[in-house]
């Protein structure tokens, strides 16, 4: 981790000065940073921190607690997602470099999400006619699944995909589609091109899509649109056994996603603008 600068030691004296002045000023100083310092060390530890958490591992205010929260995030040393704060990266990088995708597997929100639901979460991206994945997650969700990142398969297979596809622009849809060979992976797999298009219309109408054993027999998945600046740019799923997902609770499972979908919408947010 690079050196704090400067200004970061300066907002955070001013954030917390004792009433006394004077002879405390340089006592108030150093304890004022040495707390911020420690903030920044937990929030990195804990992967995420809510203020009561931070109150309680540093005995300190809620207001003390929240001053110095606050200040670290006008800074964009730390950003917030709910009620958790959380390390931004591209603040600490030692050598910056402009990287030509985003980093998927940093996002927390997509950690968040998989707790929320339970089940092996997926984050995955268009590339060509491909879907590809950016980010697994599976039980107990507390690292990516490395060996599937980078993982491919055909855009109309799986509920992430037709999701996609569902929120492409039209006239980016119709040259994608062109591309498309709507090869069978399973019995269930969409083969009929104008029924797969009336299907991706409903997909956008509902807001979210149905993977019905399409893929893989025995598996079903629930997938939702994630969003910037109004254009997909990705989509989130959960996928598991087909007991585990049914037509009863899917809504119910596509609202969950959904406020998933909204997170990861607003951290790559907070991330760009810090950057």
């Amino acid at each position: 981790m690079k050196p704090l600068p400067h200004i970061l030691s300066q907002v955070l004296q001013a954030s917390i000065l004792s009433e006394d002045g004077g002879e405390q000023m340089a006592k108030n100083e150093v304890s004022t940073l040495k707390k911020g310092l420690l903030v920044l060390e937990l929030v990195k530890q804990y992967q995420g921190i809510t203020l009561r958490e931070l109150m309680n591992h540093l005995n300190l205010s809620k207001s003390t607690a929240f001053r110095i929260l606050t200040t670290l995030e006008e800074l964009n040393y730390i950003y917030k997602i709910q009620t958790r704060y959380f390390m931004n990266p591209k603040k600490f990088e030692v050598i910056v470099e402009k990287r030509p995708e985003k980093d998927w597997t940093s996002l927390q929100s997509v950690y968040q999400a998989a707790r929320n639901l339970q089940m092996s979460t997926y984050l995955g991206k268009v590339d060509g006619s491909d879907l590809v994945m950016t980010q697994v997650l599976h039980a107990p969700f507390e690292k990516t699944a490395n060996e599937e990142i980078g993982n491919r398969s055909k855009l109309h297979l799986s509920a992430l995909g037709k999701v996609i596809l569902a929120h492409l622009d039209e006239e980016v849809l119709e040259s994608l589609f062109s591309k498309l060979s709507l090869e069978p992976a399973t019995d269930n797999t969409f083969q009929d091109a104008h029924l797969f298009q009336y299907h991706l219309k409903g997909i956008r109408q509902e807001g979210y899509a149905f993977d019905d054993e399409e893929r893989i027999v025995g598996i079903r998945c629930v997938a939702v649109p994630v969003f910037r600046h109004r254009k997909v740019i990705a989509a989130l799923a959960i996928a598991a056994p087909a007991e585990q997902i049914s037509r009863g609770n899917i809504k119910q499972l596509a609202q969950k996603l959904s406020s998933g979908s909204e997170a990861i919408t607003k951290e790559i947010e907070a991330l760009e603008d810090s950057h």
